[in-house]
């Protein structure tokens, strides 16, 4: 028996039926799988740039420790300014450390290698590493050499002036530069600065 002499047991419109509503079926199966996967897709990346933004968050909050934790240790009773030409390596320097920026001059940052600097580890893995410099220049043996050399404040520390009034060799304060980076998961890096008067 060949094939030809086989009958459609089925009413005459289905036996010429040939197949084509599968393949079309497979065709929009195909297309809504890729739709779907670019959803997909789509949403986890939403999810990626929104922990990146989290982490980021946390990263410049953890700036704060850095400056308490920095201004404990230049203002406090057995600080840094205390004994202010006396410098520690990857950590206090007596005179400002900023040399090297991208044009040959200062760009307003410490040369120093941050992997070098002791930092603290808070929160979510922030590690935080904090230099400070003593905004000076040159000579500071004097009252007058450090007038003339050194960032000063008139007035003594904490205490408030009117603008433009200069600094007199018994009432003034010296500045000093903080600059602290917090490196986060993610390879998420802030930096912050904020100046001492002590």
């Amino acid at each position: 028996m060949t094939s030809k002499n086989v009958r459609c047991s089925a009413p005459r419109p289905l036996c010429r039926e040939r197949g084509v509503v599968l393949v079309i079926s497979l065709i929009i199966l195909v297309a809504l799988s890729l739709a779907g996967l670019a959803l997909v897709r789509t949403t986890d990346t939403g999810n990626v740039i929104s922990g990146n933004m989290a982490f980021r968050a946390a990263a410049v909050q953890a700036v704060d420790t850095g400056v308490e934790d920095a201004f404990t240790n230049v203002a406090g009773a057995s600080g840094y300014a205390n004994n202010p030409e006396t410098g520690i390596a990857n950590k206090y320097y007596t005179q400002i450390n900023d040399t090297t920026g991208p044009d040959g001059g200062p760009d307003g940052l410490p040369d120093v290698t941050w992997s070098a600097v002791t930092g603290t580890t808070i929160g979510e893995g922030n590690v935080v590493r904090w230099v400070a410099e003593r905004m000076c220049n040159g000579s500071t043996a004097t009252r007058e050499l450090i007038l003339a050399n050194c960032s000063t404040a008139p007035g003594r520390p904490n205490s408030s002036q009117k603008p433009g009034l200069q600094p007199t060799n018994t009432n003034f304060a010296v500045a000093y530069r903080v600059t602290i980076r917090v490196e986060g998961p993610r390879n998420t890096v802030a930096m912050g600065q904020a100046i001492i008067a002590r």
